[in-house]
């Protein structure tokens, strides 16, 4: 009893510690948009490279990577995880420069400033509403499963618990508190997994020995499984093409004090990533498929590791580590969604800037709206975390990242391009992944050529773009000074 209660204090510390944190951020950010959504664009690379691990190595990293090694093998697992390494340099090189020099809020900003249409201004934040929430629902699962596994909480009082708590600072702190909560979170994270697989290859007499248990064991771990080609290149493709384009990256990048600062903290986050999902990976599952080769959840697997083979202390700071996986990906997806509803479509709608007040009034209303209905939806979640978020995702790799890409490095892009250019990567994206014609992962293998196909389209038939338009452009490409003062698109 003595060491449950040990675990919970090292979580009510913790969790307590991040509401703090959140209130302390408030008093700073309340009144000033630039504040609330991009933390004043004064964010170091180093902390701003932790924040970004922290909010792409999420429960579903932690948590869902290991349960899709236990249950689809090894090498699957590697395929989802390889599109995001490789997304790094894409979004560092591609995209994060032109972004940072660009110097507003959300990617919906900029698509619908070089792409002038309503499908762009109000299709984007929509889009990004919708897949948000359910990539959210995963998060919570995660958490109610790990207070549920280690803790003894129930699950459903475990997700009002955790929900209540980041949505509370996410709230009231914006993107200042979720970048302190985050720097926190990733540190936690990083060293909880490499301590953990550290013990392990000491307990069991390395690396190696580890692996030959688990195949011995359980062959099928090392294998590709049933998933095929096509769903394993699918799953790849989602990832290196979301890196770029997610929102919660794309406002990591507005954060950055600079350009250069952006294209750092990207690269840096990569390798946090990079090492904390291989020891995952290659280390902690294997012990988990020897020791317990028949979970009738594979999602429970890194529990089952920690509860046998770590003591009392670790143990809670490992549920703390889950916890703050959670967290640090769903508050920066919170916030995604509030800059979503809150600037680009209410203040765009209300056809004039609201002022401070209002917009941290409806920023508040939007965060716990969207945390109370994904709650209520985590309470019966679907399997597997990992597909569950990946399809989230890939609806939003396939509308946005042609539209992004051409955006910034094609100057004939235009606007009946990107309009269709988004509208068919998300149709065919969504036709195919609810139709069963293909394996559901692999839409996106389809849906990216329908989208660059509709862009080259529109460029043939659409008026090309404004001057001003292009103009723009080729700023984008300049080495402004990193006090630059973005311009409008007119």
């Amino acid at each position: 009893m003595s060491e449950l209660v040990l675990e919970r204090g090292i979580v009510i510390v913790y969790l307590l510690g991040c509401v703090a944190l959140g209130v302390l951020a408030s008093r700073r950010v309340l009144g000033s948009n630039d504040e609330y959504w991009v933390a004043g664009r004064s964010v170091g690379p180093w902390v701003n490279a932790i924040a970004l691990m922290a909010a792409l190595a999420s429960g579903g990293s932690i948590i869902g990577v290991m349960g899709l090694a236990y249950s689809k093998g090894i090498p699957t697992t590697l395929a989802f995880f390889a599109g995001a390494v490789v997304g790094f340099p894409l979004a560092s090189i591609l995209v994060a420069p032109q972004l940072r020099r660009f110097g507003r809020f959300t990617i919906s900003d900029f698509l619908s400033a070089r792409f002038p249409s309503p499908v762009m201004r109000f299709g984007v934040p929509l889009l990004i509403v919708l897949s948000f929430t359910i990539y959210i629902v995963a998060q919570m699962k995660a958490a109610g499963l790990t207070a549920e596994a280690l803790l003894g909480i129930p699950y459903d009082a475990a997700l009002v618990i955790s929900a209540v708590v980041f949505v509370a600072y996410v709230s009231f702190g914006g993107m200042l508190a979720v970048t302190w909560t985050d720097v926190v979170q990733g540190a936690i994270m990083l060293v909880v997994i490499v301590v953990a697989a550290a013990l392990l290859i000491v307990t069991f007499g390395g690396a190696g020995a580890i692996f030959d248990a688990a195949m011995t064991r359980a062959p099928a771990l090392g294998e590709a499984g049933a998933s095929g080609l096509s769903t394993s290149l699918g799953a790849f493709v989602i990832w290196a093409a979301a890196i770029p384009v997610v929102p919660h990256v794309v406002m990591r990048v507005y954060t950055a004090k600079d350009a250069r600062g952006a294209q750092l903290s990207l690269n840096m986050a990569m390798i946090g990533y990079v090492v904390m999902i291989l020891l995952a990976v290659l280390v902690i599952v294997p012990v988990g498929k020897a020791s317990f080769p028949e979970l009738a959840d594979a999602d429970l697997v890194f529990h089952e590791v920690v509860k046998a083979h770590f003591p009392p202390l670790l143990r809670g700071v490992a549920v703390a580590a889950v916890i703050a996986a959670v967290m640090s990906t769903t508050d920066a997806l919170l916030l995604a969604c509030s800059s979503a509803v809150a600037h680009d479509l209410i203040e765009v709608a209300a056809r004039r800037p609201l002022s401070p007040r209002a917009l941290g009034r409806i920023n508040v209303a939007v965060v716990w709206v969207i945390g109370a209905v994904a709650t209520a939806l985590a309470f019966r979640p679907p399997a597997l975390l990992t597909e569950l978020y990946s399809a989230a995702i890939g609806v939003l790799s396939a509308a946005l990242f042609v539209p992004l890409i051409a955006g910034l490095w094609w100057r004939r892009a235009n606007a009946l391009g990107g309009a269709l250019a988004l509208t068919a990567g998300a149709l065919v994206y969504l036709g195919l992944y609810f139709s069963g014609v293909v394996p559901r992962l692999s839409a996106i293998l389809y849906a990216l050529p329908a989208s660059a196909l509709a862009m080259l389209i529109g460029a043939r038939l659409g008026a090309p773009p404004d001057r001003a338009i292009t103009a723009e452009v080729d700023r984008l490409h300049e080495d402004a000074p990193p006090d630059s003062a973005p311009r409008e698109i007119s």
